[in-house]
C-alpha cells in the first residue's frame, strides 16, 4: 500500500477526480469535507493533511492489533 505524500492542493484535486487509493480517497475526502472545503487553494496546507492521513492510519493499526490481540 502506498502512502500518497501530497505536493500540493492540485495533487489533492487529482486524486479525488481520478478517483485514487480506495484506503485514502474516503480520508482525504473527509479531511477535504471537514478542514479545507472553505479554504482558498492559497491557505490550504497540504503539509497538514499528510499528516492527517498518517495520524489516521496510525488508529486503523492501532484498531487492527486490538482486534488482533483480543482474538
Amino acid at each position: 500500500m502506498s502512502v500518497p505524500n501530497f505536493k500540493g492542493y492540485e495533487d489533492v484535486v487529482r486524486f479525488l477526480r481520478t478517483g485514487g487509493d480506495v484506503w485514502y480517497y474516503t480520508m482525504v475526502e473527509e479531511y477535504m469535507d471537514m478542514i479545507a472545503s472553505d479554504l482558498p487553494e492559497e491557505e490550504f496546507d497540504v503539509e497538514e493533511l499528510n499528516g492527517w492521513i498518517e495520524n489516521e492510519l496510525g488508529e486503523l493499526q492501532e484498531g487492527y492489533e486490538d482486534y488482533v490481540d483480543q482474538r
